[in-house]
């Protein structure tokens, strides 16, 4: 099977790539920086180039979009709005043309409203219909702008994953970033709330899946287990060892020293550590995410969270990124 891929540098790709090609797969990426070693042949430019997209579907029998630009940031972002749905509409577009059979979308649980947050939350459960965040509103808009060519031509399948968490994360990620900073104490306090997790290595097993399982012009919710930050430190000290309970800040002083993270960022030409609409994916994140349709229709069997944060440890030790 010939598969065009986007994103294939991010985090899901770079341990779904190696995954594909085991599987003999013949694999054309879209690429404007490093990827993983591979016999991929590689198509540079970019979502929002049409030659170069044009291109990259030529001949596929199904595309695998994952690339897409996330953002925490509370000011307007028009660069994601642009290449998560603009792009995303020029790859569907492309795909039709060419001929493509299958269409594979990963979105994200956030383009759901997470509302009322103590009730199941299935893909029945409304978009998000507001552009006031960005990154939300891109995935809930580009998720629709997928399913829409469902009906024209393709095959669409929509997965949408809660928060990934893994090995493999080079990068690293939000949330490798976070698992890193507590094991090495550079964290002096925890955010309030919590998040789905659920294994990297899972998702990719899906977005595998996919390739010819699923019904078309379905969504597919990719979740774990809801942990709080709280718990998330208290079992990385049980898993290394560390010893001294990391305090967690009350919403209030977190939104309070916005003004200083802000300023310290900008004084320093850094990434500011938290913004408001990373407090509040995690204050207001849905604890009941329902994976059901994936794992009756793809096979979705996520592993505990437990076992996925000892791989994960043990696999930035491995790669010297932890002080133990």
């Amino acid at each position: 099977m010939t598969i065009a891929i986007t994103g294939a540098s991010g985090y899901t790709g770079r341990v779904l790539i190696p995954m594909l090609a085991a599987a003999g797969h013949s694999l054309r990426l879209l690429i404007h920086s490093g990827i993983p070693p591979t016999d991929a042949q590689l198509i540079k430019g970019d979502l929002l180039n049409e030659d170069s997209v044009a291109e990259l579907v030529r001949e596929a029998d199904v595309v695998i979009h994952m690339a897409a630009v996330i953002s925490i940031q509370d000011r307007p972002d028009e660069q994601t709005l642009k290449v998560n749905i603009t792009g995303t509409r020029l790859l569907l577009e492309a795909a039709r043309r060419a001929g493509v059979q299958r269409f594979i979308h990963l979105s994200s649980v956030t383009a759901f409203e997470q509302a009322p947050y103590g009730e199941r939350l299935d893909e029945s459960r409304v978009p998000v219909a507001a552009a006031r965040h960005n990154y939300d509103y891109s995935k809930a808009v580009s998720q629709a702008a997928a399913l829409e060519y469902n009906s024209k031509g393709l095959e669409v399948i929509v997965l949408a994953p809660t928060a990934r968490i893994g090995p493999f994360d080079y990068k690293p990620s939000l949330i490798g970033t976070a698992v890193i900073d507590i094991c090495n104490r550079r964290i002096p306090a925890l955010p309030p709330g919590g998040v789905d997790f659920v294994d990297v290595r899972d998702v990719a097993g899906a977005v595998a899946a996919a390739l010819n399982k699923g019904v078309p012009g379905n969504v597919y919710l990719l979740s774990g287990q809801w942990v709080s930050f709280r718990t998330l430190s208290t079992d990385i000290d049980r898993i290394t060892g560390k010893k001294g309970v990391i305090p967690v800040l009350p919403p209030w002083l977190i939104f309070a020293a916005l003004p200083l993270v802000k300023g310290w960022a900008r004084l320093t030409g850094s990434t500011p550590y938290y913004t408001r609409q990373a407090v509040y994916n995690l204050l207001y994140s849905n604890r009941r995410i329902d994976s059901g349709r994936a794992k009756t229709d793809l096979h979705f069997q996520p592993r505990p969270f437990e076992e996925t944060l000892k791989d994960t440890i043990a696999w930035f030790r491995q790669n010297g990124m932890l002080s133990l």
